[in-house]
């Protein structure tokens, strides 16, 4: 017994060593900011405060003990008037649960930062001229200075009014010209962007011109937009490689944008337009993107903004990056479309100013159910397009709009049904192992289901199981989301060990966060239980696939006292300690 105290008082003690500093004026946290040790917490009490002006930091922590700046209640510290945060070159910071009404700055700048974490705020600015909200790049006047790995989750934008980006992503400046890189995006509540801009009001913008032959590796991921429409573009992608993957997106007028830059990946997301005019999908410009696993129903834009707009372009390659590149090689497969006005839209010249129509695509194993106008409206014929083992079916007064054989195209009733407001294969449909072509890197369809030896045509593969990835809802996103499970973008590295990390803040209140790795396919579990060993939460019970996972834990039905959290993955078996402090 008297060992078991020892532990546990040398444990209490290893963790105060990191201070929880509490601030209630504004002199101290631009203090302690930058003067915090790795592992300290800096908590601000609630209340409503004006920095009157810029919160610099230059200070960093580790990885293994970031800084945190947070809020003593998550939306319960307000900062208005002049406030605003300036990260410059630091690492390793956590800031959580404010909310931003500042008026005419940009609330975040991160200037050549790595390992910067923005979570689980409230950002809701008094704008009156252009802003950009939160600032990702490099530092202006050293083209050295570079940006990544940086990480925006979990917070609510709401309420744009003026030119500007609720999230911009740019890089360092000439002559160096790249782009900020492995930035992630997720599980945040994107809303009202009203009303539209001509230009320059995207909700995201990744990059720009100058950038765009860059690599960013950007993820956008689990985010739900609603009435998005500032912008002709949702998303303006302007940089190579990124990724824009389980979405969902309602009544956003515009389209998810790759105009810039190649390599580009956009699949598994939600497109609802709930009648409501000039809603679109995807439209893309350059090369070698990849579009598949998306959904499309009810959308009514057309010309840029059809579900799957593929304009000409008026640029063929070169180094003037405002032009519109012509598309070549896309590779557009196992996409459902579903009532939408349009659905398809193939060389618009946006008034004979674009010649140069697209080049060598594929479109193949697509589901489309349409009851009204031309599926496939061809403005310019595409050069080389290759189309192969989609099923196309008319109803009312829809028409194909083009000829296809039977190989290219299956007139035919696809058999779907309606399930919780999303539609799906029946077991008769007609989709089911029809697929052609051989495209391996879609394993799964939309909802997170293995694809059988043949394939299904469409996102949904027919499936008894289990479904996931569901249209998101407001439950799953933004500052005050049920607990989640997420992984980490860079998919591309497996863990080469099973890693359980040290909770963060800790002590906590009520908030923690928990990060693990796996290495291996297979069943995970992680509880958190109290000093008598008696199991007080299940947080993830369920097979997990190899790579890094990040769990936001809330403590807020427990008492106050040391607790134990346990990771079990096949035969291995990690334990770790915290302290809820209420």
């Amino acid at each position: 017994m008297k060992k078991i105290f020892l532990i546990l008082l040398l444990f209490v003690s290893a963790v105060f060593a990191q201070s929880k500093i509490v601030i209630s004026n504004i002199s101290k946290l631009k203090d302690a900011v930058n003067t915090a040790s790795p592992g300290d917490t800096i908590q601000i009490k609630n209340g409503k405060y004006d920095t009157g002006g810029s919160v610099r930091i230059t200070n960093s922590g580790t990885t293994d003990k970031p800084i945190v700046i947070a809020a003593e209640s998550v939306g319960e510290v307000e900062l208005t008037g002049d406030s605003y945060f300036d990260f410059r070159q630091c690492a390793n910071i956590v800031l959580e649960g404010i909310k931003f009404t500042s008026t005419d700055y940009t609330v975040i700048k991160l200037q050549a930062c790595n390992n910067i974490r923005i979570t689980r705020n409230i950002f809701k600015l008094k704008e009156t001229s252009s802003l950009k909200w939160i600032l990702i790049g490099g530092v202006w006047n050293d083209p050295t200075a570079m940006s990544s790995y940086n990480r925006i989750d979990h917070n609510l934008f709401e309420g744009k009014t003026q030119p500007g980006n609720f999230i911009t992503i740019d890089g360092s400046p000439e002559p160096t010209y790249k782009s900020s890189q492995h930035d992630r995006i997720d599980h945040n509540h994107f809303k009202n962007n009203n009303p539209r801009a001509v230009n320059e009001k995207e909700s995201i913008r990744i990059g720009w011109s100058e950038l765009s032959m860059s690599s960013g590796y950007t993820t956008v991921e689990y985010n739900l937009f609603e009435d998005c429409n500032g912008d002709p573009e949702i998303i303006s992608v302007k940089s190579c490689d990124d990724t824009v993957r389980y979405n969902t997106f309602r009544r956003c007028q515009g389209t998810l944008s790759l105009r810039h830059g190649n390599r580009s990946v956009v699949n598994n997301n939600y497109f609802f337009g709930d009648g409501v005019e000039g809603t679109g999908g995807i439209r893309i410009y350059g090369d070698d993107h990849k579009i598949y696993n998306n959904y499309f129903e009810g959308l009514k834009g057309t010309k840029w903004d059809a579900p799957i707009t593929l304009t000409n372009g008026d640029y063929d390659g070169g180094s003037s990056y405002s032009k519109h590149f012509r598309i070549n090689r896309a590779t557009i497969v196992y996409n459902t479309l579903i009532y939408n006005d349009h659905a398809f839209e193939i060389g618009y010249t946006n008034n004979g100013n674009y010649s140069k129509p697209p080049r060598d695509v594929v479109i193949a194993n697509n589901l489309v159910v349409a009851d009204k106008n031309k599926i496939v409206d061809v403005i310019t014929q595409p050069i080389n397009m290759k189309w192969s083992g989609n099923i196309f079916y008319t109803e009312n007064s829809a028409e194909m709009g083009a000829d296809f054989t039977e190989a290219m195209v299956l007139n035919t009733d696809p058999a779907i049904i309606k399930n919780n407001d999303l539609w799906f294969l029946s077991e008769t449909s007609a989709a089911i192992n029809k697929s052609a072509g051989d495209y391996t890197f879609v394993d799964k369809d939309i909802h997170n289901q293995t694809r059988n030896a043949v394939y299904d045509v469409g996102a949904d593969e027919y499936s008894t199981d289990v479904v996931y990835n569901l249209p998101l809802t407001e439950q799953e996103v933004g500052p005050f989301a049920r607990t989640v499970t997420t992984v980490e973008n860079n998919i591309k590295s497996i863990p080469k060990s099973i890693i359980l990390s040290q909770n963060y803040p800790n002590p906590f209140n009520p908030i923690s966060n928990i990060n693990y790795k796996i290495n291996d396919f297979g069943h995970v579990k992680l509880s958190v239980y109290d000093v008598l060993g008696k199991e007080v939460l299940v947080l993830v019970d369920e097979v997990k696939s190899p790579g890094y996972y990040n769990i936001i834990f809330s403590g807020v039905n427990l008492t106050s006292g040391v607790y134990f959290y346990r990771l079990i993955s096949g035969k291995n078996i990690f334990t770790r300690k915290m302290i809820l402090l209420k």
